[in-house]
């Protein structure tokens, strides 16, 4: 069944670090003198990669500090993902809450057309999960690799609250991968009998 393909152990961010805020272009002055220097494309690449990587290790201070300093939210690295990505997969809702402050676009997908929602819907972390619902995460989205959904993700790895926020903001239960596998056959491949229980009853309502 596909679903074995969908463990969080299975979804690794790795990323080489190359080297940002709502701020935008950054001027300063060059040392000793009055001329004024205009950040270039390079500097806010810098920046950018820097705060994907301080967005993985969870460093609050520093991407705040890079995101006033002209970051690129929406940065992308080489397989599309992006710091909001990053922090939902990791539930860093802080690191979320500031993103989004800074206009952090909630749906972009990566390569594997996995959006925010998706990522965060497979952890521990149903405040994350609230949140990005809240800001207007699309609920239903489906992976351009299997069709998996954030629900999908949510039963394959037992995380029963996230399955319960995601149906009470309309998630659709009747969802299907390529396999025709929906989010109650993965909850039963895996063995989550909780969310099996709790989806068995919501569909027989």
């Amino acid at each position: 069944m596909g679903i074995c393909k969908m463990h969080r152990k299975l979804i690794p961010f790795l990323l080489s670090v190359v080297l940002i805020s709502c701020s935008g272009v950054k001027k300063e002055k060059a040392e000793g003198s009055s001329e004024v220097k205009t950040q270039t494309s390079t500097d806010i690449t810098q920046l950018s990669a820097l705060l994907l990587s301080s967005t993985q290790n969870g460093d609050v201070v520093k991407v705040q500090e890079y995101l006033k300093g002209g970051a690129d939210v929406n940065f992308k690295d080489q397989d599309n993902r992006t710091a909001l990505m990053f922090a939902s997969f990791n539930g860093a809702i802080q690191i979320v809450e500031e993103l989004l402050k800074c206009n952090a676009e909630i749906n972009l997908v990566d390569v594997n057309g996995r959006s925010a929602l998706l990522f965060a819907a497979s952890g521990p972390f149903p405040e994350t999960v609230k949140m990005l619902l809240a800001k207007g995460a699309a609920i239903d989205i489906q992976d351009n690799e299997e069709h998996f959904s954030a629900l999908m993700f949510a039963a394959a790895e037992g995380q029963l609250e996230n399955v319960k926020i995601l149906v009470e903001n309309g998630a659709n239960t009747g969802l299907k991968d390529i396999d025709g596998d929906n989010a109650l056959s993965f909850a039963q491949a895996n063995g989550h009998t909780a969310v099996v229980d709790y989806l068995t009853k919501i569909d027989g309502k």
